[in-house]
């Protein structure tokens, strides 16, 4: 299932707005120095190169992110995607199909889909993991687990897991300058690069792993819900 991406006029007339505002600020920091010395034409430097890096970002977005399409399995309207190209699967926020752009196209991926690189996250919610039956590229028996390890560089940071892995085994290494987690996830004798493990600061919890296969990262997600929030 696939639609085209078109770009959003209102999306990108939002992101000139941004850069005209966050360029005219530069402009003026960098004016200011005229008049200005020591501390203050410090400050007015930094500022002045500070907005100029945002106006500059702001003008990428606007050129890679402000597409819209909609979403060939529930019709729901994307906005603010990528216009030309994911390298990563994106996911429809009604519907949560998966899906990549390519040359202005949106793809719904297959459900039997397999990614070249670890892009579908799941978060891991609990110090015991349930591991779906088989490899987690191919499900083809697991014979083996590989390492996967991250490491949080900020000190006391609540992830949530302490331990994990089950039969694979699983560790939380707390050092002196931070957290190291380690995992092992099956994989059979021909894969070994299925899924990688990461901190993605922002998300609760942080720690999660991604996968190549959609199937497997659905299925992990069935065995590894999030806990219910208290009421």
């Amino acid at each position: 299932m696939t639609s085209t991406v078109t770009r959003n006029t209102g999306s990108t007339i939002k992101y000139a707005v941004i850069t005209a505002v966050l360029a005219g600020l530069s402009f003026l920091c960098f004016r200011a120095m005229i008049d200005r010395s020591g501390l203050l034409w410090l400050l007015c430097l930094v500022g002045g190169l500070g907005f100029a890096v945002f106006a500059f970002g702001s003008i990428l977005v606007a050129r890679d992110l402000a597409g819209t399409a909609t979403c060939p399995r529930c019709q729901a309207t994307l906005t603010e995607i990528e216009l030309n190209h994911t390298d990563d699967p994106a996911f429809c926020d009604k519907c949560q199909a998966a899906y990549l752009v390519h040359k202005r196209v949106l793809t719904v991926l297959a459900d039997d889909y397999v990614h070249p690189q670890p892009g579908f996250p799941a978060p891991v919610t609990s110090e015991t993991i349930s591991w779906p039956h088989g490899c987690c590229v191919c499900a083809r028996p697991a014979t083996r687990g590989i390492e996967a390890k991250t490491h949080d560089g900020q000190t006391g940071t609540n992830v949530a897991v302490a331990a994990a892995g089950l039969a694979l085994g699983g560790i939380a290494v707390r050092t002196g300058g931070g957290t190291t987690y380690t995992l092992r996830i099956p994989h059979c004798a021909e894969h070994d690069d299925g899924a990688k493990l990461e901190v993605k600061m922002g998300n609760e919890p942080p720690l999660q792993i991604r996968f190549r296969s959609y199937a497997y990262q659905r299925r992990f997600l069935q065995l590894n819900p999030k806990p219910a929030k208290a009421a």
